[in-house]
């Protein structure tokens, strides 16, 4: 006997009545199937935006959201990540505990970027798995170079502009 379940039917105990006939005999019984439901799970964030910017050394905290699209309850959620050299990824909450079928539960993480980046574009992966299923979330992060040394280098045009005003001034054109 095969039997086939729905691909969305909750996870639970379902009893199958089955009638075997051969003949004038026949026989009755009830079967109990176990269905422990489908696992499946999405990374994302509130928006879907998977995109942000970060200044040279500072930190950014982006919000996660997991989501449990499966039929089954997400056990012990664990978040990893993989970033450039002398990045450092925090999650707030480290760990999910559980996660209902239909549920969404919401997970911070602070991206800090290198003291060293220079300015572009860098990759920050987001990864999330319980011993049934995973994902991941590919960031991209556009690193962008602190304002700081535009203002110096304004500063510095501003006083040899002064300079160069002085010495006229003072000398006059010879």
């Amino acid at each position: 006997m095969t039997i086939d379940p729905p691909a969305e039917i909750e996870a639970g105990t379902y009893t199958i009545p089955v009638t075997a006939q051969a003949g004038s005999f026949s026989a009755k019984e009830e079967l109990e199937v176990n269905i422990t439901g489908t696992y499946k799970m999405e990374l994302s964030t509130p928006t879907g935006r998977l995109s942000t910017d970060i200044t040279a050394g500072k930190e950014k905290m982006v919000e996660l959201q997991l989501n449990n699209t499966g039929s089954a309850e997400l056990i012990d959620i664990k978040l990893n990540q993989s970033a450039p050299v002398d990045w450092e990824v925090t999650f707030e909450p480290e760990n999910v505990d559980s996660l209902l079928p239909g549920e969404s539960a919401t997970v911070k993480a602070h991206i800090k970027s290198s003291d060293k980046a220079i300015a572009g574009d860098y990759v920050v992966s987001l990864q999330v798995q319980t011993p049934e299923v995973s994902d991941s979330a590919d960031f991209r992060i556009t690193v962008k170079a602190s304002a700081l040394w535009g203002w110096i280098g304004v500063l510095i045009i501003a006083l040899v502009g002064a300079g160069i005003y002085y010495l006229f001034r003072r000398y006059g054109r010879q």
